[in-house]
């Protein structure tokens, strides 16, 4: 009795943090304390992080937590984070290039579905960018792919996990009152009580015992529903706007590239678009989607977005029709991108009419409220909601290509309007941050389905901090928020939101296509290694989701997927090309700049490759071998 007064005296945090970490407000993170129960909910939860809990900006600005508590559960994409006084040792932890030590009896880590009961492959790493302030210096548990919708997850942190200074880590008072049955007046703490036997049962039936843990919680994730719901709601909403609405266009350029003897068009104009935003579409601060009573996107009439075409000159020598390609422009750009050399070639080689929008919420316009959603991430709405109008937009120009571009634009009109392209063959080619929302489009566009993905990945909270474009963002982010801490825990509630409408919310179900009501899908995704942009780590994460083989012959083999040789027939494909340049670092900073991210869209093979995939579904290695670049050439 006496130990247990004790016990209780100690437990001091206060009462809207987690009760069961050490010294962060939020930490663990992702955690069932911060859930309730809600029969109304897809998952039978609902988040309930406190207003008072979430982190503070230097202009004293506390996140507003109430978009996240429209929630069901957390991210399948995020880190789990845990931190301790003094930080952790990174001895021992299961690293990224070797996942079965995550899954053995050994680990030190442990993630549990307890609704299967099954292990989750996962890496475990330190912050290494707060490694002066290691009282602020998180641990992180990054699983190999998404985790499940719907399904409850256990996590343990054993004691062969040691502090940083190589002595035993304290276990948080939290973790001891409820293995210990202390009652405590903690009332987050004691709303987990009734359901925290299960977490030590779960793991103890998995081989990890109670008296082997430093640490273990429990959390809920997001189901499937609730991450999809906005965007089929916007993209059915979309389709049935345009469904009496003939798409008027305007041209404000029409030119020539050069001397026209390969790209002998170059448009630029605006269309009509389904409007979902406040403000007219503009960019003023404050531009959000405006949803209806129960809370999905609605429709504000119509407002003109930008396009850029080129139509190569050997589309008016063609004997039949040529197709067409939308292209997604690269990390904040615009639909100018449509008409760069590299696409020039590709459109040129391929002998297909190239067409692309901005992608509204992460194009160069956007840029300001990027940048004060750094600085204040209770503006996440003028930024990551926005995409749902930037993915409906490519859903509205895939339809102007079938129909009004195609029928009145991409015409010879030198020899009587003769037609240059075919309405029925359209695609989809992105690169880089085209490449990564390329999946989330053909998760929800209706008629495209085969798309090329150069360096695609999915889970931005995976790749930002390993990512050489990431260090001008993070300037912002930590200047705001100036507690390592904080800037992991923003990073992590950014990704709640990115799930909506980047590949990690649809990546486990954009090949079928059922689930946001599509055909299935194709996809050839494009890889460098060595990428100084887009990370490796989250491309085989998508990769793994997926359940996409890798085209063989292969000169890397990432863990957990399979190799199935050339040529496919059909399916989709992770393709692996080696431009000579150092592996990528192990741990959470930028990676020095290699030139690898433009390897893929500057091989005559890798163009030759997208070719024959978008003419036949076929997926053929056009290497000599596997693709081992020399001279800065795959041939």
């Amino acid at each position: 009795m006496v130990l247990a007064a004790c016990e209780s005296h100690r437990f001091a945090i206060a009462a809207e943090c987690n009760p069961l970490g050490a010294n962060h407000c939020l930490t663990p993170w992702p955690s069932s304390a911060f859930e309730v129960d809600d029969a109304t909910s897809e998952t039978g939860r609902r988040l309930a992080v406190p207003a008072t809990a979430m982190p503070i900006n230097d202009n004293g600005v506390a996140i507003d937590a109430t978009p996240w508590n429209l929630a069901d559960g957390f991210s399948p994409a995020a880190p789990i984070v845990m931190a301790f006084p003094g930080g952790v040792s990174s001895d021992g932890l299961p690293p990224n290039d070797d996942y079965d030590l995550s899954l053995s009896p050994s680990s030190p880590t442990v993630i549990l579905d307890m609704t299967t009961g099954q292990r989750v492959a996962h890496f475990a790493e330190i912050d290494e960018q707060a490694d002066d302030t290691p009282d602020s210096q998180a641990l992180f548990l990054r699983p190999a792919a998404r985790l499940i919708g719907g399904h409850r997850y256990a996590v343990a942190i054993t004691k062969l996990v040691k502090a940083r200074d190589g002595s035993e880590l304290v276990s948080p008072p939290g973790f001891r009152a409820l293995v210990s049955n202390t009652p405590t007046s903690h009332p987050l703490l004691e709303a987990m009580r009734p359901r925290f036997a299960d977490v030590l049962a779960a793991l103890d039936s998995a081989g990890f015992p109670t008296q082997q843990l430093v640490m273990a919680w429990d959390f809920t994730v997001a189901s499937d529903d609730f991450l999809h719901r906005d965007m089929i709601a916007a993209r059915d909403r979309t389709l049935a706007a345009l469904a009496n609405h003939p798409i008027a266009y305007t041209i404000t350029s029409d030119a020539p590239i050069d001397d026209g003897s390969e790209i002998k068009r170059e448009l630029t104009g605006t269309l009509d678009a389904p409007l979902f935003l406040s403000n007219g579409g503009g960019f003023a601060a404050g531009t959000v989607i405006m949803r209806d009573g129960d809370g999905l996107p609605t429709t504000q009439g119509f407002y003109q977005i930008p396009f850029t075409a080129i139509v190569p000159a050997c589309a008016y020598d063609a004997s039949a029709p040529v197709a067409m390609v939308m292209y997604g422009h690269g990390l904040m750009g615009d639909s100018i991108e449509t008409a760069g050399a590299v696409q020039s070639t590709t459109a040129s080689e391929l002998c297909m009419v190239f067409v692309g929008t901005n992608m509204r919420g992460m194009s160069g316009d956007d840029l300001p409220a990027v940048a004060m959603m750094l600085n204040d991430l209770s503006r996440g709405d003028e930024v990551f909601e926005k995409i749902e109008q930037g993915l409906v937009n490519h859903i509205t120009l895939a339809q102007a290509m079938r129909t009004t571009l195609a029928q009145t634009l991409f015409v010879d009109a030198a020899n009587g309007n003769k037609p240059l392209v075919d309405p029925t063959q359209v695609f989809y080619y992105g690169l880089s941050q085209g490449g990564i929302f390329g999946a989330s489009v053909m998760a929800y566009e209706p008629t495209i389905t085969r798309a090329a993905l150069g360096v695609g990945a999915a889970n931005y909270s995976l790749l930002l901090e390993r990512s050489n474009d990431w260090p001008i963002y993070r300037v912002v982010l930590s200047g705001a928020y100036t507690d390592p801490l904080d800037d992991t825990l923003a990073i992590n509630l950014m990704q709640m939101r990115w799930d909506k409408v980047e590949p990690s919310g649809i990546a486990n179900t954009v090949l079928q296509g059922t689930a946001t009501g599509v055909p299935p899908k194709q996809l050839l995704l494009q890889n460098a290694i060595g990428d100084d942009e887009v990370a490796n780590l989250a491309t085989y994460w998508e990769a793994r989701t997926m359940g996409l083989p890798v085209l063989g012959p292969t000169p890397v083999m990432p863990w957990g997927l399979t190799v199935q040789a050339s040529p496919m027939p059909g399916g989709s494909t992770l393709v692996m090309m080696d431009g000579g340049a150092p592996q990528p670092p192990t741990i959470d900073v930028p990676a020095a700049a290699t030139g690898m991210h433009d390897l893929t869209r500057n091989q005559p093979a890798a163009r030759r490759q997208i070719g024959d995939f978008f003419r036949t579904g076929q997926l053929v290695d056009e290497c000599d071998g596997p693709c081992i670049c020399q001279s800065g050439e795959c041939q």
